[in-house]
């Protein structure tokens, strides 16, 4: 197989894929409005798409577009050289479409409209690779019904591969006519032609001027049919524009060309199938963006709001994160002068209640100490549960149940008017589950707890490294250092050997009360310490968490419905894209004309 097949092949799977992807497309379903259109609009014309694709080498349908009167009758008889349907001064001359196809040609293969139609079998050369309809006329003064021209018309025209399009110096302005080639060149190409080249003015510069905004017209011909049929059936050859024009199409539409024609009509109509669709959906970006920010606003505000609430509970509880700091300080510290003041501190409830209980003399004084030191710890229990569980209590938060309303209300707004059906997302529901996600309110706590856990480990690694243990330990040995000096001298060395005596409780008693009070000042030194990192530990912890982007949403209905539709147009974007792409791919070197 030659690289050129298999070129043609590999493009071949690219469009099925793309067109399996347009099938496929918006995926789940939605209730987007918009998308739900634009899915119908797609999967009326994937048919068509479909049919063309599947027609690849079956010769190239021919349809004659023009007004009333522009000649299109004549021009297919001076095309084929001879008269093989009606024409005439008689206004419309074509009723029915007349369907001109080679005796040799399966018609039954083309699929084509047969009822209320003419089938004509001519033996002529140029219709061994196509068969010609001359349609009726689209401006013809008659009602839409189910036997119009135009109805007849379109019948025909999702068929055609190839347009012939014929006017006047007096029609190529005609709004009607343009309306309906705009419509009907979608997915086809075009040739235009101007008739009456024996009594008109040529006017092709103006008509591709007029034209040139909405199609690319490489080539325009200027025909005189009846004079070029007379030339063909007196035996001459056709001359002037007329050869040229059978010369073109001759060339154009022959059978090693057929294949690239509907391949390159496949690209035109899905991509103006997908740029009309995108232009839809378009329309309600803005109000999607508006949505999207007006439901991230929302769940900003709550998230720092929760942020704040926990700040001032964890500042207001002041007392038990420094209890539960210095037992994380006292587990890195080690054995230490100053570990063992933190420890006497941190237990010396506990040791004042064993040392009453030593000295009960009654049952009922030992009753009564020991209820006392029962309650004294189940308070201290409560409090370290009272802190694990500080974070959890942010379920009360200061929002009100209208402003919650309040808010789902405004978004509901702002979902409309992106075209989302919000009818069916508060049905039966709760409208505090509504407005604030459990999934939301679960990962904020479990956030936060996880930020007050680390907050603690890093303010006791912090206050328990070397040089902070160093320092403290030094410095707290200075006064007990020297009270063990001099108390070691004075029994050592002065009762001993100088003969002085026996410190007395004179000494004693302003020792131990200034050793108390030596302690006191380096508890309370620790203490100012942990308590001013934990503030801006605080401060840290909620700023984290206000910055942080949380996995669920406040308002997790709406906020799926908002991703979803953004998600789906940038999807059709990208099939538009990839459709664009496609059609650049496909070098084409034919002279037809095409839409833009």
């Amino acid at each position: 197989m030659r690289q050129a097949e298999l070129s043609q092949l590999e493009l071949l799977s690219h469009i099925d894929h793309l067109i399996d992807r347009c099938d496929d497309w918006p995926g789940e379903g939605t209730r987007w409005e918009p998308a739900q259109r634009a899915r119908h609009f797609l999967q009326r014309v994937l048919p068509r798409v479909r049919s063309v694709r599947e027609r690849l080498q079956m010769p190239l349908v021919i349809a004659m577009f023009g007004g009333t009167g522009t000649g299109k009758s004549s021009l297919v008889n001076a095309i084929l050289g001879q008269e093989v349907t009606s024409s005439g001064r008689q206004r419309p001359t074509t009723l029915r479409p007349q369907i001109l196809v080679h005796p040799e040609i399966n018609f039954d293969l083309l699929q084509l409209p047969t009822d209320d139609c003419d089938l004509v079998r001519a033996n002529v050369p140029l219709l061994e690779d196509i068969v010609i309809v001359d349609c009726p006329d689209p401006d013809t003064s008659e009602t839409e019904d189910a036997f119009s021209n135009v109805e007849r018309l379109r019948k025909f025209l999702p068929h055609s591969d190839v347009l012939i399009y014929t006017s006047t110096q007096q029609k190529y302005r005609s709004a009607n006519v343009q309306n309906e080639l705009r419509d009907a060149a979608a997915g086809c190409k075009l040739v235009f032609v101007q008739t009456h080249a024996d009594r008109d003015v040529d006017i092709r510069e103006d008509w591709k001027k007029h034209l040139s905004d909405e199609y690319e017209i490489p080539e325009l011909f200027f025909v005189d049919s009846v004079k070029g049929l007379q030339e063909q059936l007196s035996g001459k050859q056709a001359s002037g524009e007329l050869a040229r024009l059978q010369n073109f199409l001759l060339h154009q539409l022959s059978s090693s060309n057929r294949g690239r024609i509907r391949r390159d009509n496949v690209l035109d109509l899905l991509y103006a199938t997908l740029n009309r669709t995108s232009n839809l959906l378009q329309e309600y970006q803005p109000a999607l963006q508006k949505m999207k920010a007006e439901l991230e606003k929302n769940t900003r505000g709550i998230q720092e709001k929760m942020s704040r609430q926990l700040q001032e509970d964890l500042l207001g509880a002041r007392q038990l994160w420094e209890r539960r700091l210095v037992d994380a300080v006292v587990r890195r510290w080690g054995s230490s002068p100053f570990s063992w003041l933190l420890r006497l501190n941190h237990s010396l409830g506990t040791l004042l209640g064993s040392f009453g209980l030593m000295r009960a003399r009654t049952t009922a004084h030992i009753a009564l100490l020991g209820l006392t030191q029962g309650a004294r710890l189940w308070k201290q229990h409560q409090q370290e549960q009272d802190f694990t569980s500080l974070v959890s209590e942010l379920n009360d938060l200061a929002v009100s149940e209208g402003d919650i309303e309040e808010k789902r209300i405004v978004l509901n707004g702002y979902a409309r008017q992106a075209g989302i059906d919000t009818k069916n997302l508060t049905d039966n529901v709760n409208v505090q589950q509504l407005a604030i996600g459990s999934g939301f309110q679960e990962e904020f706590l479990h956030d936060a707890q996880k930020e007050v856990d680390q907050a603690v480990e890093t303010l006791g690694q912090k206050n328990s490294k070397t040089y902070v243990r160093v320092m403290y330990d030094l410095l707290f040995l200075i006064y007990p250092g020297f009270l063990l000096y001099r108390i070691g001298r004075n029994f050592f060395y002065d009762s001993f050997l100088q003969g002085q005596e026996i410190l007395t409780a004179d000494f004693y008693i302003p020792a131990g009360v200034f050793l108390l009070l030596w302690c006191g000042l380096f508890l309370m030194l620790f203490t100012r310490r942990l308590r001013r990192g934990l503030k801006k530990e605080i401060r840290n912890l909620v700023s984290r968490l206000i910055q942080r982007r949380l996995h669920h949403d406040l308002f997790p209905a709406l906020q799926h419905e908002c991703q979803l539709a953004i998600s789906q147009y940038e999807d059709l974007v990208n099939l538009e894209e990839e459709c664009s792409s496609l059609r650049a791919a496909q070098a084409s070197e034919t002279n037809l004309a095409s839409p833009r």
